[in-house]
């Protein structure tokens, strides 16, 4: 029987050109450990760059965790980059440190400093792609931790071809092939002894768990890869759906705003999704689980318009009317502190406004549509002051001849509760006469017997408050 020989080359060109993972031009950093699945890809990214023009440049990180081991690897690879005449950018990490310093694990920190390491070089080099080694097995067994673990099924899908520039050519391919094709071009690597140890879970699954599936099923890593070529198909629609979606997000420095009606639409694992990407653009050390959205789920679901919900990292999800917006801005502190106004100009430090008071003689010609500007009957003002909303508040909003509470005069509006406590309130002895930005009182206008004038104008300061929940 004649000895399987896998094409790599070729079936990495294919996935080259279906996924689209490097084009002609492009700048391939290679993370090589020195290990059989890099050392192999290495080579085979060195012929496929024959047909695809690319160039090549190789990244390694010394962990610094196995002593004499890990200072063998750093000279195997310096010896394989002269050897292929390749660019070598060498980083020493003490991975141990950094993890104890982060309560992480070893692999968990050893993971974080390679991505940073590779982002930063193919930042500063100009690399446009970063190639990972990761194969088939390595899909598969992610897919096993994930399951024990309890992933939904975004999570399941695990590893995918190409994330932005990080690429992996070896994604459908088996560790087996590997190592046949590494044989039989009597390609040299180095074995890193660590990943015999079962302490750490991973080599746990592929020692101990993976050997007993295929004892019950010796086709068992051919079925994970066809389910998980079926769960990418299905995680693909759910993708597309949620990028058609979140053309709708507006986003601002410290939040997103997205309309409920289109997103209670939603499937709900695209909800989920659209939740995931905007708490991973706001907090991305903040990691979302069913039970948060299960919390904001009931959130939109109430009939009460404005609802909050703090979550872990200084996230908040917050319904206001039509809309929910997750944000990681502070709330501020609201306070009832009045503080008198005089002629002139006046600093309202609490707000953060300036309070500009003229007197005029003669009515503008023409009234400015500015809402920070208004204009009152000076012979009926005195003693003005401002300050914020306080319960039982009443006003007669211009053009009506009723008072009303100025809690319903919000909610007609449909002015966020939590925005309610902060928009100024100028008043003349105890009357609300102006809330700011919104109505005047209509007792207060200018009318035909009008002889003297009170122009008014607030101003936002930049000064930031230091007040805060």
């Amino acid at each position: 029987m004649a000895k399987f020989i896998p094409d790599l080359i070729g079936r990495t060109i294919k996935l080259i050109r279906e996924q689209a993972l490097i084009t002609g031009g492009d700048r391939v950093l290679l993370g090589l450990s020195g290990g059989i699945d890099s050392t192999t890809l290495l080579f085979v990214l060195n012929e496929v760059r024959k047909e695809i023009g690319f160039d090549l440049g190789i990244a390694h990180i010394n962990h610094l965790l196995r002593g004499v081991e890990s200072e063998r690897d750093q000279a195997f690879v310096k010896d394989t980059a002269a050897q292929y005449g390749l660019k070598l950018f060498l980083k020493r990490a003490d991975v141990k440190s950094y993890a104890e310093s982060r309560g992480l694990s070893l692999q968990h920190a050893g993971r974080d400093i390679r991505y940073q390491f590779l982002d930063e070089i193919a930042d500063t080099a100009g690399f446009t792609r970063i190639a990972t080694a990761h194969n088939l097995d390595d899909q598969i067994e992610t897919f096993v931790l994930r399951l024990i673990k309890g992933s939904g099924i975004r999570g399941l899908s695990s590893i995918p071809p190409v994330r932005n520039r990080i690429i992996r050519p070896f994604l459908n391919i088996y560790r087996s092939e590997i190592e046949a094709f590494a044989a039989l071009h009597s390609i040299v690597f180095v074995e890193d002894s660590s990943n015999e140890k079962t302490v750490y879970e991973r080599n746990y699954v592929r020692h101990r768990i993976m050997p007993l599936f295929e004892g019950l099923n010796p086709a068992f890593r051919e079925k994970i890869a066809s389910l998980l070529h079926d769960i990418n198909d299905i995680n693909t629609t759910f993708e597309r759906k949620k990028e058609a979606f979140m053309k709708l997000a507006r986003h601002a420095e410290k939040d997103v705003t997205i309309p409920l009606e289109p997103f209670r639409a939603l499937d709900e694992e695209v909800r989920y999704r659209v939740m995931a990407d905007i708490f991973a653009s706001l907090a991305p050390s903040f990691i979302p689980l069913r039970e948060h959205m299960r919390l904001i789920e009931k959130m939109i679901a109430s009939t009460r318009p404005n609802l909050r919900i703090d979550l872990p990292s200084g996230l908040k999800a917050k319904k206001i009317y039509c809309n929910l917006i997750l944000t990681t801005r502070p709330t501020p502190r609201a306070t009832g502190q009045m503080q008198e106004v005089h002629s002139g100009m006046n600093h309202i430090s609490h707000l953060n406004i300036d309070v500009n008071v003229q007197k005029l003689t003669k009515a503008p010609l023409t009234f400015p549509k500015d809402s920070l500007v208004a204009y009152f009957d000076a012979d009926k003002c005195n003693d003005l002051a401002v300050r914020t909303f306080r319960p039982g508040d009443r006003i007669r909003p211009l053009g009506m001849t009723q008072h009303v509470k100025l809690k319903d005069f919000f909610i007609s509006r449909k002015i966020p509760l939590e925005d309610r406590r902060h928009i100024p309130l100028l008043l003349s002895g105890d009357e609300i006469i102006w809330i700011v930005g919104h109505r005047i009182d209509d007792g207060y206008k200018l009318t035909g017997n009008t002889r003297n004038i009170l122009k008014v104008t607030v101003k936002k300061t930049c000064q930031p408050s230091p007040d805060y929940d």
